[in-house]
């Protein structure tokens, strides 16, 4: 999702991803941590080149930060991650099949009311529908891609409910410990749980592996964040609503957005679902607030600022707190830091220990198919070892 930094940017033109190029891996067997965009990426590329691999997810779900929400509405919606961000040709690169057309059908998400809700009233600003636009899925979600085009290829060797809690070194390789004390090993593990969890400890790092780097992981700024999803018997609203002045939004630099806006924009519904996208890399107080209770918060600022029309129209709401969610508890990293901080940081561990995830995405930083490429690129930082 775009925010207050992307509009301080004035909507940067859309990148064209490079492809992805995936050689043959020396390795036999790797053991994949995490089954969200970046795991899901490298287990079915190991896979394709016939390596042994193993997918441990912690929750009872693969996909991570990409969620579906169905029946809410005629078409499925995003929990999670939504807008493509950049030429829809990333998908086939995801899939290392360059720029083929994958038979997605995607929709230019070009706004076209612009509000500002700031001192207690609503501020016009629709020039600003010449300045950004980008891409949506027409009638599927960022989940959907996977479901169709990735797990049907491994479904068979990812674990969910596999916490994993300490990795170690074994003979040549990696042992990986689970929270119900089950061993595994392998010749190399990549990890791809978001870095709150690196941040958190979660996983221990034993027998002489050097994972001190991973301190510095409290530098970068990880994300509180939040979605909800309400439906409207009308449409009362624009196509985007931002809290704030325009001085301050146009011109701000942070990570931080609060953003409703019109989930059914150029979708193939007759539906009214209004979206509201927040994240934080500071304080976030509604995420620690109930489903309900964040609900009934949204349709009071609603309600303040459209009227009683608000909950005249309202239909139902469906609350994604990322915050609350044990494995992940948060949304993105927030990092101003370069990308070479990064990788250093996350750089691999006496070459049996490889990292992958959003941080690493590059110039598509904080996006799924940064998170994406750098599984494929810790893939390929594998053969050198």
């Amino acid at each position: 999702m775009f925010t207050r930094r992307t509009f301080g940017k004035l909507f940067a033109g859309l990148a064209v991803a490079s492809p992805a190029v995936v050689r043959a891996l020396p390795v036999r067997k790797v053991i994949v941590v995490g089954a969200g965009a970046a795991g899901l990426t490298a287990a079915y590329h190991l896979k394709k080149q016939g390596v042994d691999v193993r997918g441990l997810e912690a929750s009872d779900r693969w996909g991570g930060r990409v969620k579906r929400l169905s029946g809410f509405s005629t078409v499925p919606l995003d929990l999670g991650a939504e807008w493509i961000h950049d030429d829809p040709t990333i998908l086939g690169h995801i899939l290392a099949k360059g720029d083929n057309d994958l038979g997605v059908e995607t929709i230019p998400y070009d706004p076209q009311t612009f509000r500002f809700w700031h001192d207690g009233a609503l501020n016009k600003a629709d020039m600003l529908r010449h300045a950004y636009e980008e891409v949506k899925f027409r009638d599927t979600t960022w989940f959907g891609f996977f479901e169709r085009f990735v797990v049907p290829d491994i479904l068979q060797d990812i674990q969910l409910g596999a916490e994993v809690t300490a990795i170690g070194r074994a003979s040549d390789g990696v042992s990986v410990r689970t929270r119900d004390g089950s061993v595994l090993e392998a010749d190399r593990v990549l990890i791809t749980v978001p870095i709150s969890m690196l941040r958190n400890a979660a996983i221990a790092f034993q027998d002489g592996l050097d994972a001190s780097r991973l301190d510095d992981l409290a530098d970068i700024p990880f994300g509180g964040g939040f979605k909800v999803f309400l439906k409207f018997k009308d449409r009362f609203y624009p196509d985007i609503l931002l809290e704030g002045s325009r001085w301050q939004i146009l011109n701000g630099e942070t990570w931080d957005s609060k953003i409703y806006y019109d989930a059914s924009l150029r979708k193939p519904t007759e539906d009214n679902f209004l979206g509201l996208f927040t994240v934080a890399a500071g304080d976030l107080p509604r995420a620690r607030l109930s489903d309900e209770a964040m609900m009934q918060s949204v349709l009071d600022e609603l309600s303040e600022i459209f009227g009683g029309v608000v909950r005249q129209s309202f239909e139902r709401a469906q609350v994604q707190n990322w915050s609350q969610e044990p494995f992940i508890q948060g949304s993105y990293s927030m990092s101003d830091e370069s990308d070479q901080t990064h990788r250093d940081i996350l750089a691999p561990i006496d070459g049996r220990v490889f990292f992958a995830g959003e941080l690493l995405g590059g110039d598509a930083r904080s996006t799924v198919h940064g998170a994406a490429f750098s599984a494929i690129e810790a893939i390929e930082a594998m053969q050198s070892v």
